[in-house]
């Protein structure tokens, strides 16, 4: 199996692409109005609209669906994602369920409303055509000759998932980050506590040797272990809808 990772992200949020000799897989998207920057990226890379044969959804959050629709339309792509991300698509909205995991992160959450950010909104996206649902744990991924499967991830949202390929790679969308806002690791927001925890015991216990996340650098999962107890004792800071 070969492969190579591109990021054609901004400085925001990553934009991984896996390029194969098949073709191409981009995990997420960036924000709405983001999908020209993209592909002006995408060809400075070597690479062509036409070369994307799968999008891989980590979860459905305004700064990774922002453009699926643009995506989806230029390349007639299926979609990979978990079966609850369906219905949050079609709403169009960040779930508020949950909250921030430190008093700084809810302040950068509180001062996104001064950009007019605060509803986390993006346009409503029906898959129905594309989806290629995901609904049980390990789901082998074994599309353009890759030998992988598909994570369940959830905490961040309840339909988070990640990719794991067999040589320790695996692109864990917000289950885990790094930036100055992220609490050593943890995601700057998470719907449930407890299952954010089972996911990260599940990404120390897998066969993962590096994290590709969908912010910041990528980092060993040793990391994790590393940064593991840091949330225990804490609590989530709600954020109401702006």
């Amino acid at each position: 199996m070969f492969y190579k990772i591109i990021n054609i992200g901004g400085k925001v949020v990553n934009n991984y692409l896996i390029v194969t000799e098949k073709g191409c897989i981009a995990i997420d998207t960036g924000y709405a109005g983001g999908f020209d920057k993209f592909a002006d990226r995408l060809l400075k890379s070597g690479l062509h609209i036409p070369d994307i044969k799968y999008i891989f959804l980590t979860h459905a959050h305004d700064d990774h669906a922002g453009f699926l629709n643009d995506l989806m339309n230029a390349t007639n792509a299926p979609v990979v994602l978990h079966k609850d991300a369906v219905n949050r698509l079609k709403k169009g909205q960040n779930s508020f369920d949950g909250g921030c995991t430190s008093r700084k992160a809810l302040t950068a959450c509180k001062i996104l409303t001064l950009f007019g950010k605060g509803k986390h909104l993006f346009p409503s996206i029906d898959v129905s055509r594309h989806a290629i649902t995901v609904t049980q744990n390990d789901q082998p991924f074994r599309e353009l000759e890759l030998n992988a499967k598909v994570m369940l991830l959830p905490g961040h949202t309840i339909d988070s998932i990640g990719l794991l390929f067999e040589d320790g790679v695996l692109f864990c969308g917000d289950a885990a980050m790094t930036g100055p806002l992220m609490a050593a690791r943890h995601p700057i927001w998470l719907e449930n506590l407890d299952d954010h925890f089972r996911t990260w015991d599940a990404m120390i216990e897998s066969n993962a040797k590096v994290i590709y996340s969908g912010h910041g650098n990528p980092f060993p999962v040793t990391d994790l272990t590393r940064f593991r107890h840091y949330m225990d004792g804490k609590k989530l800071y709600p954020l109401k809808e702006y």
